[in-house]
């Protein structure tokens, strides 16, 4: 068993040896690596724990990444040097940096971690059964119309497309775990549809999802008001709408108040029971509830942006103005 201070110290050698630095990343960062261990082991950790635990666990994170971001010098400007060792290389203006998506989504898993969320992560190619039929959205089913689909041809006869949402992840993590579950399920995700200032064919969703004996929308109304306090940095009024979803019921939309103005933010509402059962859960004493919300929605109210274009183009001068801002 490892553990965070075991981790710590084990990292502080690597550094004191001089290990590579990619084999760093992929020793304490990857999907297999020490950091998202030690994050899956929070669910088994009692409530009194959980948060200094994660809070302990995000500043270990934090460090590692920060570290390996000022060290990380592509491999070209590494030869650059020395092929030209008499030419003046301004080094510090080659560094990269993460994205102003990866960013956020790196700040909203910390915020929920705070809370007991683990990260669940799940394909990009999905089939028809997890993308739809589990989540209660059969063949026939009016809400398929929504999602304007990107199907893609299969070798083996089964039907796989590009996951238009994240809530795939649900089922798969219902079936392989046992509730209380607290997890959050950040990701890419794709739709067939015309790129305009607030539309993109490819864009990312946070899915979150709560189950246990005593979760109520009261529950979800704390979870939520935390998380856009905690992202905005101030008291943010919510209200939550009726709604339709075939995967929850009930269900609602979320509003939050912000620059004196009710935007529509996220989805949200009660684990349908039919779904919990898709996942292998049958205790008729759990329940729960999910929501999911855009990254780069939230993203154009941080950074400030009216076109939802430019945080995926290529203009690294915008990139690194978005990277200036404080998160």
């Amino acid at each position: 068993m490892i553990s965070i201070e075991s981790v710590k110290n084990e990292y502080k050698n690597d550094i004191k040896n001089s290990l590579d630095i990619d084999k760093i990343e992929s020793k304490y960062l990857s999907r297999k690596g020490y950091i998202a261990q030690l994050f899956k082991s929070i669910k088994d950790m009692s409530d009194d724990k959980k948060s200094k635990y994660g809070q302990q666990l995000n500043k270990l994170k934090e460090d590692i990444e920060n570290y390996i971001v000022k060290n990380k010098l592509s491999k070209d400007i590494q030869d650059n040097i020395e092929i030209n060792p008499v030419n003046s290389v301004d080094i510090s203006n080659q560094l990269g940096s993460l994205s102003p998506i990866s960013r956020l989504i790196f700040k909203i898993q910390d915020i929920f971690a705070e809370l007991g969320f683990s990260v669940a992560i799940g394909p990009e190619l999905e089939s028809e059964k997890y993308n739809f039929d589990l989540l209660n959205i059969p063949d026939n089913h009016p809400a398929r119309d929504v999602w304007d689909t990107m199907w893609v041809q299969s070798p083996d006869g089964i039907k796989s497309l590009l996951r238009t949402h994240t809530s795939p992840v649900q089922i798969r993590y219902m079936e392989n775990h046992k509730p209380p579950i607290r997890i959050i399920a950040p990701g890419k995700v794709y739709r067939y549809e015309a790129t305009d200032a607030t539309h993109e064919t490819v864009f990312h969703q946070v899915e979150g999802l709560f189950l246990d004996e005593q979760a109520s929308i009261a529950t979800f109304k704390g979870v939520i008001e935390y998380f856009f306090k905690e992202l905005f940095k101030q008291d943010i009024k919510i209200r939550l709408r009726p709604s339709y979803f075939p995967f929850t019921e009930p269900s609602f939309e979320i509003d939050i108040r912000i620059d004196n103005k009710w935007l529509e933010i996220a989805g949200a509402g009660m684990v349908n029971r039919k779904v919990l059962e898709n996942g292998g859960i049958k205790d008729k004493n759990i329940q729960g509830f999910a929501f999911g919300f855009g990254v780069e929605r939230l993203a154009m109210i941080i950074y400030k942006i009216d076109d939802i274009r430019l945080i995926h183009s290529a203009d690294i001068r915008f990139a690194s103005q978005l990277g200036k801002i404080k998160l």
